[in-house]
């Protein structure tokens, strides 16, 4: 067994190694957050026992002289969690990459001049009109001055009710019970005009 081996090997055998790991794994979860999603098929736990494998194996060097065990973990730890998101932003802009819309290649308007007909297959959405449109039809189905005032905040981009509560100030239960409403109101509206 190599000297760093043996000198991990005795620091994690003279520590109460069960609450060394627990705590690795709060740190973990802690960072990572509950969504299953989030941790591309492992366990909590996997990331923690790659930190002591890491560190067995010589990967990760341990200066006992500098550190002690435990900041050396969660060092270790957090530059492990740190790689994972790194690996997932860069798997997800590949992603994001092949999921370009090249419709617009296909989608070219012909010109009247050129094809001598006119191309009714493209037409032009004015957002505002859409907009005063939806509003209109949401104050005639009653719709309160919360769900009117969230539903502006949808058209510019803010869905986040946390949001939303701080925008309008406010809070946040009212703003739930509101979007609630909403989102019925809205279902219903847009089955009507199918």
């Amino acid at each position: 067994m190599a000297s760093h081996n043996k000198e991990i090997y005795d620091a994690i055998t003279s520590c109460d190694i069960d609450i060394l790991i627990y705590r690795m794994k709060a740190f973990t979860v802690s960072k990572l957050g509950y969504h299953k999603s989030n941790y591309d098929g492992l366990e909590p736990l996997d990331f923690v026992f790659g930190v002591f494998e890491k560190a067995l194996a010589g990967i990760r060097n341990w200066d006992g002289n500098k550190v002690d065990f435990q900041h050396f973990v969660f060092g270790v730890l957090q530059s492990e969690i740190s790689a994972h998101f790194e690996r997932r932003k860069r798997r997800n802009e590949k992603k994001d990459n092949e999921d370009i819309d090249e419709s617009y290649i296909i989608d070219i308007p012909k010109i009247v001049e050129e094809v001598g007909e006119e191309d009714n297959s493209i037409q032009s959405i004015d957002n505002k009109v859409t907009k005063n449109t939806f509003l209109e039809l949401l104050k005639n189905d009653g719709a309160t001055d919360i769900e009117i005032l969230i539903f502006e905040c949808w058209c510019d981009d803010i869905y986040k009710p946390k949001e939303i509560s701080e925008l309008l100030d406010i809070d946040i239960k009212t703003i739930y019970n509101a979007l609630k409403r909403l989102q019925k109101r809205r279902k219903k509206i847009l089955q009507k005009k199918l």
